[in-house]
C-alpha cells in the first residue's frame, strides 16, 4: 500500500457563530484549488482526516462549514489544525482562472506575452511591465522602437494563455 501525500494549504482558525462553523486561513496560491474541491483534509492526531464541504464564504475571513459539524463544540475540537489536499485535487497550471499576484501589479504576469492587435496583428513580446501612478504599461520593441502601450481592461480583448497572446483593440496612431 503506498502511502499518499499531502499539501498543506492553510490551517483552520477560531469557530465561528453556534452552527459548527470555521474560520479558514489558506495560502493565496492555494485559494482557486479549495474552493473548487468538495473536501478538504484535517490534521488529527497525526492522521489526515476527510472533511466533507458544506458551505464555504468569504468577504473577509474564510468561513467553511464541514458535513456532519453541526454544533459549536464539534467545531472547537477542529480550530488551530494544519489543512491539506493532496496532489490530484490541486487544478493543473493551465485551467487555473484566478491569477495569483506575487506582486501587487495585477498585469506582471503577462511579462513574455505577445500583443495582437485587433488591427495591427502581431506587435511584439512585453518585454517589461511598468507601474504608473495612473496605469500599467507593457513595454515592448516594435519597428526597432521601443513603446509603451497601457494595459487598460477596455483595451484587452482577451487573453489566450496556452499560446501567451494577449490580444488588444488598440486606438489608431498608439504605436506611432
Amino acid at each position: 500500500m503506498t502511502e499518499t501525500t499531502y499539501i498543506e494549504i492553510g490551517y483552520t482558525q477560531k469557530t465561528h457563530g453556534v452552527q459548527g462553523e470555521l474560520k479558514l486561513f489558506v495560502e493565496d496560491r492555494y485559494y482557486e484549488d479549495l474552493i473548487k474541491n468538495e473536501r478538504i483534509f484535517v490534521e488529527q492526531k497525526g492522521a489526515k482526516v476527510p472533511f466533507f464541504i458544506e458551505d464555504l464564504r468569504g468577504g473577509g475571513a474564510l468561513i467553511v462549514k464541514f458535513e456532519g459539524v453541526d454544533k459549536r463544540e464539534a467545531a472547537m475540537l477542529l480550530q488551530s489544525k494544519k489543512i491539506y489536499l493532496r496532489p490530484q485535487d490541486l487544478i493543473p497550471e493551465e485551467e487555473r482562472e484566478l491569477e495569483v499576484e506575487e506582486e501587487e501589479n495585477p498585469f506582471v504576469h503577462l511579462k513574455g506575452y505577445h500583443i495582437h492587435d485587433k488591427h495591427s496583428g502581431d506587435i511584439g513580446p512585453i518585454n517589461e511591465i511598468i507601474e504608473m501612478p495612473q496605469q500599467a504599461l507593457a513595454v515592448l520593441l516594435h519597428k526597432g522602437n521601443e513603446v509603451m502601450i497601457p494595459l487598460h481592461p477596455q483595451l484587452i480583448t482577451s487573453t489566450d494563455k496556452k499560446q501567451k497572446i494577449l490580444h488588444m483593440d488598440l486606438p489608431e496612431g498608439l504605436l506611432e
